[in-house]
Parts: C-alpha cells; structure tokens; sequence
C-alpha cells in the first residue's frame, strides 16, 4: 500500500507539472562537457540531449554585436532582462549560422528537415551563453541561477528543462526559455512560478 502511494503521489506531482531543481548552472556545464566558455572558444549543443557538441569560435566583431544588446549599463532589473533577452537572441542567430542549428523551430524535437535542437540543447546552449555574459560583466542585477525541470503533461506534454537567473534585489527567480520560441525571436523570461504554473509564455521586462 505504501509503494502505490509512493507511486500515485510521484504521478500527480508529474501531472501537475512538478518543478525539479538539476543543480546549478556551473554544473550543468560540466555535467555535458561545456565548462569554462569563452567568446573565442566554447561549445554548444545539438540533435537532441547534446547528442552533438559543435566547437564555436567568435570574431572579435562578433562579440561586439552580443555586446551592443546592452546599450548602457541596465537602470532597472527589467531593462536587464531585455538587453538580455536580445544578447541571447543575437547568439543564438549567429551560432546557429555557424554551426548548421539555424533552422530550429519553436518546441522542436524531432523536424522534418533541418537540423534540430530539443529543450536540453537549448538549457545547456542558454547556460554557456549566460556564463559568457556574466563575464563580461553584463549580469549586475541578476545572478545566474539553476537548472529546472518541469514534469511531464505540462508544456506541449513534454517534461521540459530550463535555466533560471535570479534578481539580486529580492531573490525572484526568472526562467529563460530559447527552446520555445523559434530561432531569431527574443527568448522568454519569465517569473518562475508563473512558469511551473502553466501560465501563458510570457516576457517579464
């Protein structure tokens, strides 16, 4: 009786779209052989679970347009999360280019031509990016926060995996979202609980 309470209790936490924390981002790098990135050399991932890991390398010109996302220091939390947005959205355009993933549609798993990346590619792809920025200098009201997974019967009935960065100011956590936009549109970041939730995609800026 106790096993199949177990088991039942285990079910509707995943029906209801449990939120599991993976560990931290400096792990996850690890964890899929992406540590220690920079502009010049780092690795992103592709054709599903990182089955596939490209070595990227940026032009100094490159890095400059990544850099143009944040047009001054951010004045609020929000702004951050913009220049944000816009930094990620330029790296994955132009990584995609480089590496062949330019054709990934939103909630890819598997497409029919093309190549693709499924939710892990992008968690772990978001998570190299986010340590490339926060070198640089370009997290002050954030800090990079964790891996998150989301039970299953949620989100397009995918378990689906995610990043999170977390407002210094009052300890509110965001998840950023690349798999579920298509490539070239700005990311979604989002209040973390609005996201376990189920509540419409959103961008909190």
């Amino acid at each position: 009786m106790g096993i199949l309470r177990t088991v039942g209790v285990v079910c509707a936490m995943a029906l209801a779209g449990c939120v599991t924390p993976s560990g931290t981002l400096e792990q996850t790098r690890v964890n899929f052989n992406a540590a220690d990135p920079s502009p010049q050399a780092f690795k992103v991932c592709g054709d599903i679970g990182c089955a596939n890991q490209v070595p990227v390398s940026l032009t100094r010109a490159e890095w400059r347009h990544v850099q143009r996302a944040f047009p001054r220091r951010a004045r609020t939390p929000g702004e951050e999360r913009k220049f944000l947005a816009e930094a990620l959205r330029r790296l994955e355009v132009m990584v995609g280019d480089k590496t062949g993933y330019n054709t990934d549609e939103a909630f890819s798993g598997i497409q029919l031509s093309g190549n693709t990346q499924d939710c892990i590619d992008e968690m772990v792809n978001a998570a190299v990016y986010l340590e490339l920025l926060d070198n640089a200098g370009y997290l002050r009201h954030h800090q990079q926060g964790r891996r998150l997974t989301l039970g299953m019967m949620t989100r397009r009935f995918w378990t689906h995996t995610v990043v999170t960065i977390v407002q210094r100011s009052n300890g509110q956590e965001f998840i950023i979202d690349t798999w579920a936009v298509k490539i070239g549109e700005l990311p979604y970041i989002m209040d973390r609980d609005a996201w376990a939730t189920n509540e419409p995609f959103r961008r909190d800026f």
